[in-house]
């Protein structure tokens, strides 16, 4: 295509293919719509893309031969000698308009660049699957921090060409990128699900046969270690202090929230898209089934700007042990008796400024709250880490998974944090060994 597309044809040649390309995707075929690939509009539109390039972007004639055979001729350029072009024919023009659309797709994947690969992926998960934007944003920092200017083998990654990118040059880098231990084992496999999301993306593109990083094993590489640190939540007397001080504040949505998720095994997003008619105080119950999200909007450019409410009907994980009751305490009773009286019609329990709480805006009250309190302050997200450590008390563990919404109780385990800080281990040795009073002598 060098030799014979402008770069400005080349570039619009690359877009239409893209969308080209997206109409050939199963699947963008959704079930909730019947017969998406026969739909007269989308067929419409696939025909128009492939008109223009015949049109606009082929340069060269296409004419009907004068021969015997009738057939229909144009010409190509020829692959193997530079500057060169080879002709092509065919029976009918729609079987020549087929196969030069078949030959510009063929060469657009072939000159591919991995950079040109995710900026397409990066699209696609915004505008054609469930991923959320804040997913995908964290996806596209870790491309351009460890990935597209990564130089295995003497070659930046973003260059290269898809199809140049095989399992021996992955494992290169993923050596270089662990060999000193800079990076944890999570860190890694978020680095590793990039690309892989990114060539599944390419073989089901027909772009590659196969996703070399299906053969690359992260189990054979080094990582740096990681430590629970018990310092990292609020221990006991610290969530006290600071609880005992919001009850000396003036009501409001903020510090009611606070305290409320000091009670619950909830998330913030799930504090935020709590609504009352999922409340029952009299039965002193919590319906967990919604929550809100503020995401970030990717532009085409892979630029973020703004971020925008979603309210949601499932919950994190999309399973369905994320939707659960939870009991209502004593004192999350009388947050809630207050939080009625502030915003008796309200649809959310917490409506600050008429909106339910930004996340952001609450971890900023929870830090000044924790100043003014003498507190150490930790995230809203560390909340969760207090109640699951506070509660559990070595027997309890699949209840708190089942409180937290979480489908493996393997997930609860990270949550759980040595609270009140005790250092006494002692109670666990007391039945190993020989015991007294076994039928066995001392001796």
């Amino acid at each position: 295509m060098k030799q014979v597309l402008s770069p400005e044809k080349s570039i619009r040649l690359k877009a239409i293919l893209r969308l080209h390309d997206s109409l050939n995707c199963d699947t963008l075929l959704d079930t909730s719509i019947t017969g998406l690939s026969n739909n007269k509009h989308m067929r419409e539109l696939k025909k128009d893309l492939e008109k223009q390039i015949i049109e606009e972007i082929h340069p060269y004639k296409i004419y009907h031969g004068n021969d015997a055979k009738g057939q229909w001729i144009t010409y190509l350029p020829d692959l193997k000698n530079e500057g060169k072009r080879r002709k092509l024919r065919r029976t009918t023009y729609e079987e020549l308009c087929k196969a030069l659309i078949e030959f510009y797709r063929d060469q657009y994947h072939l000159d591919m660049t991995m950079e040109e690969l995710f900026q397409d992926w990066a699209r696609f998960r915004r505008d054609e699957t469930s991923a959320k934007p804040g997913t995908v944003r964290k996806d596209v920092g870790l491309w351009k921090k460890y990935i597209s200017t990564a130089t295995p083998d003497g070659k930046q990654i973003g260059r290269m060409r898809v199809t140049d990118i095989t399992t021996k040059l992955l494992y290169q880098y993923f050596r270089s990128l662990t060999k000193d231990r800079e990076h944890t084992h999570q860190a890694v496999t978020n680095i590793r699900s990039v690309l892989n999301g990114m060539l599944g993306y390419a073989v089901e593109r027909e772009i590659i046969a196969s996703n070399p990083v299906r053969d690359v094993d992260i189990k054979r590489l080094s990582f740096k270690p990681t430590q629970s640190r018990p310092d990292d939540v609020y221990s006991y007397e610290e969530a006290q202090k600071l609880l005992d001080y919001l009850r000396t504040l003036e009501d409001d949505p903020f510090v009611l929230a606070i305290r409320l998720d000091f009670n619950l095994f909830a998330r913030i997003g799930e504090i935020s898209g709590l609504k009352w008619e999922n409340v029952d105080l009299e039965k002193r119950s919590i319906y967990i089934c919604n929550q809100i999200t503020y995401e970030p909007q990717m532009n085409d450019d892979l630029t973020f700007s703004g971020k925008k409410m979603v309210t949601e009907n499932y919950l994190k994980g999309c399973t369905d042990q994320g939707y659960r009751s939870e009991y209502i305490t004593d004192d999350a009773l009388e947050v809630l008796k207050k939080a009625r009286a502030i915003n008796p019609d309200g649809e959310f329990v917490f409506m600050p400024f008429g909106k339910p709480i930004v996340t952001l805006t609450f971890n900023k009250r929870l830090k000044k709250y924790c100043g003014e309190a003498g507190v150490p302050y930790h995230s809203s997200h560390k909340i969760r880490f207090y109640t699951a450590s506070t509660a559990y008390n070595g027997e309890n563990l699949a209840q708190i998974s089942r409180m937290m919404g979480h489908s493996q109780v393997s997930t609860t385990l990270h949550y759980l944090r040595d609270a009140k800080q005790n250092e006494d281990c002692s109670e666990l040795f007391k039945k190993l060994g020989a015991q007294r009073g076994s039928n066995f002598n001392d001796n």
